[in-house]
């Protein structure tokens, strides 16, 4: 019984390292309890390339209505960029990462062994083969900058992509990396 309740630990465990926290970063001499009102940073943004999925401005309005619905349950007001106390920009990034695995194709999965072969010649063998798989890891930063165009804020959240998911996957993974990012916003006194 008591293995088996340290195999349960080892695997929460396991879990609880697994899980991906947003990073975030902020002036701690800006008192954010006073910020009751946001604008979106006006500027050029960059548009996908080679038929990019991510990049698109399909993905654009939902990163952009995301952090709106996010900071408006937070009680911010979205104003015009010259009465805002602070803008908002965003940032993404796809980076292609490569993953290595081993695998096997033998039955048993781990084969180890010896036999004879060839001449009573005795050999061991061990049938492992490594794959190699490409993976896309998006990267999302939301910022928060002061009139004065100074970053006062700002959090990260990675993870990976899949081509292959639907739209309504796409919006629901960009609600959940959006609201990972500003759950430590605006960060309390305590931090």
């Amino acid at each position: 019984m008591k293995i088996k309740i340290a195999w349960c630990f080892a695997l929460a465990l396991t879990m609880l390292g697994c899980k991906s926290t947003p990073n975030y970063d902020y002036d701690q001499s800006v008192n954010f309890n006073e910020i009751k009102t946001y604008a979106w940073v006006v500027e050029s943004k960059k548009n996908g390339t080679d038929g990019e999925f991510f990049l698109s401005d399909i993905n654009h309005k939902r990163i952009v209505s995301a952090i709106d619905k996010q900071l408006l349950a937070k009680g911010l007001q979205k104003v015009a960029p010259s009465q805002a106390q602070v803008l908002v920009n965003y940032h993404r990034a796809i980076t292609t990462k490569v993953e290595r695995d081993l695998a096997t194709t033998h039955p048993a999965y781990w084969s180890f062994g010896y036999g004879f072969h060839h001449a009573n010649h005795m050999s061991l063998f061990m049938n492992i083969n490594s794959l190699n798989r490409q993976y896309k890891l998006g990267s999302l930063l939301i910022d928060f900058i002061n009139p004065d165009k100074q970053l006062i804020w700002r959090g990260a959240q990675e993870t990976r992509l899949s081509k292959k998911s639907d739209p309504a996957r796409r919006l629901a993974k960009i609600n959940d990396a959006v609201a990972k990012i500003l759950t430590n916003f605006p960060p309390s006194p305590a931090q």
